[in-house]
């Protein structure tokens, strides 16, 4: 078992270390007429705000040398509406689900993570296993206490706290100090494409494999600090996954591969399970 909140009440404990990012799987059920989704310890899912958003317009991605350019914004129904649409499916899916907020006004952040909490199962046991807070590229190091206190003002569920790629010590720091449960190291840089059929360029976060040293780099420089580091970024082999996981990492969240290829995706997770139940 893997645990990533272990100075939560509840903890977080999880049956594999290889999860599924935001953004790579819907709200859970994208790839289940695929592949076996219980291969992984978990999934986050898209972005959930209190009110619909629209997203970007198209084109919304575009292939570069190195991987892809992605944009798609913080599209979503609202919070009311993935509840309705989705609570049953969370129940069937097999693993946990950890719901993905984005940095938002406070008290707009606490109404949903509150909504998010209420959802319980049959058994009447929160529904949600944690929430994961997504923080901004350009997140300032005293923003981070006062987006993490939001979310535990409308929640009890363990907080991830996702920072950017690019080496923001401080920003490790302040969820540390704000108590967070685990950090997600992190959201992909920004890139430009210039995509032919639209004949226009597109502007969003870059991912692919190059992303691995990147995130290596990073969670090198937090590995300092006391909390589970959940590594994503450039993961298309088992030896980025050990890589990210001697260097400190508790877990990994594949993004990019699941995208690509679900099936590769699936294959890996299922792979580092298999290594990691033969060790001794």
């Amino acid at each position: 078992m893997i645990e990533l909140a272990p100075r939560h009440k509840t903890g977080l404990n999880l049956s594999s270390p290889v999860l599924i990012a935001s953004g790579f799987c819907g709200y859970g059920q994208s790839y289940q007429r695929l592949i076996d989704m219980t291969v992984f310890g978990a999934v986050v899912t898209q972005p959930v705000t209190l009110r619909p958003e629209r997203g970007t317009p198209q084109p919304r991605v575009c292939e570069t040398t190195a991987g892809f350019v992605l944009n798609t914004g913080l599209q979503n129904p609202g919070v009311r509406k993935v509840i309705q649409a989705h609570r049953k499916s969370w129940e069937r899916l097999g693993l946990p689900v950890i719901a993905h907020l984005p940095a938002d006004r406070p008290d707009d952040l606490t109404r949903t993570a509150r909504a998010l909490s209420s959802v319980q199962t049959p058994q009447g046991d929160a529904l949600l296993a944690a929430i994961e807070l997504g923080l901004p590229l350009e997140t300032a190091p005293d923003e981070v206490e006062d987006w993490v206190a939001a979310v535990q003002a409308g929640s009890e569920l363990p907080i991830l706290v996702k920072l950017p790629i690019g080496g923001y010590p401080a920003l490790a720091e302040s969820a540390v100090q704000a108590q967070a449960d685990a950090l997600v190291i992190g959201t992909p840089p920004l890139g430009t494409a210039y995509a032919p059929a639209y004949r226009q360029m597109v502007k969003g976060h870059l991912f692919g494999p190059a992303l691995h040293s990147l995130v290596l780099h990073d969670i090198q420089m937090v590995a300092g600090f006391d909390l589970p580091l959940v590594a994503v970024g450039g993961i298309h082999s088992t030896a980025d996954i050990y890589t990210f996981l001697q260097a400190g990492a508790t877990a990994v969240q594949i993004d990019s591969l699941l995208f690509i290829d679900p099936q590769a995706a699936y294959q890996l997770a299922l792979d580092v399970n298999n290594t990691l139940l033969d060790s001794p």
